[in-house]
Parts: structure tokens; C-alpha cells; sequence
């Protein structure tokens, strides 16, 4: 949006009188957050489990995007441990014995 002419006028009158300066020294930058930086990933899912995702997310009372960073870290857990079966074997091992009880 272009200023309208008297608005540059103003500004021209404002520089004129030493009200607004210009200097070509770079500005401080901000400083770093104290938090954790985060990296931002854009997944696809399939609309079964975005809905999937979205209900649990409701009943643990938490944001869609904070459950599956829960879950990404503990599945990265998981896998930095030695096992020596993986965990969707032992889960689908248990599965079984249960339906077998």
C-alpha cells in the first residue's frame, strides 16, 4: 500500500526537523530464547488418523501437534534403547496372548 502525499509530506517534514534519522549501522539483533528451539515439520495423514489423533489428543486435554511430538519422542526413546525384539513385535506378542486367555 502506497502512503497517500500527505503522509509523505509529514514524513518529509518529520526527517526535516531531526525527528527521524537514518543510520546504516546494523541493528542489534534480539536475543536467543531461553526455551528449546523447535523444528516445524509438515506431515500428511490420512484423515482416519488425524481424527484418530485428534480424539485422543481432546481426552488427554492436549493440542494434536503437542501429542504427536509426545509420542515422536517417546517412539525415539524407545528406539535409542537396546531391545532385543522391536517394540511392535512385543506388542503384537502381548496382543495375542491376551485374545488367547
Amino acid at each position: 500500500m502506497r502512503p497517500s502525499d500527505d503522509q509523505l509530506d509529514q514524513l518529509a517534514l518529520a526527517v526535516a526537523a531531526g525527528n527521524i534519522t537514518y543510520s546504516d549501522t546494523p541493528a542489534a539483533l534480539p536475543p536467543k530464547p531461553d526455551g528449546e528451539t523447535m523444528a516445524v515439520y509438515s506431515v500428511r495423514l490420512p484423515t482416519e488418523t488425524a481424527e484418530q489423533l485428534a480424539t485422543i489428543a481432546r481426552r488427554r486435554g492436549v493440542k494434536p501437534s503437542t501429542l504427536m511430538r509426545q509420542m515422536i519422542e517417546q517412539c525415539l526413546a524407545t528406539e535409542a534403547d537396546d531391545h532385543p525384539i522391536s517394540l511392535s513385535d512385543a506388542l503384537r506378542a502381548l496382543t495375542t496372548l491376551r485374545r488367547l486367555a
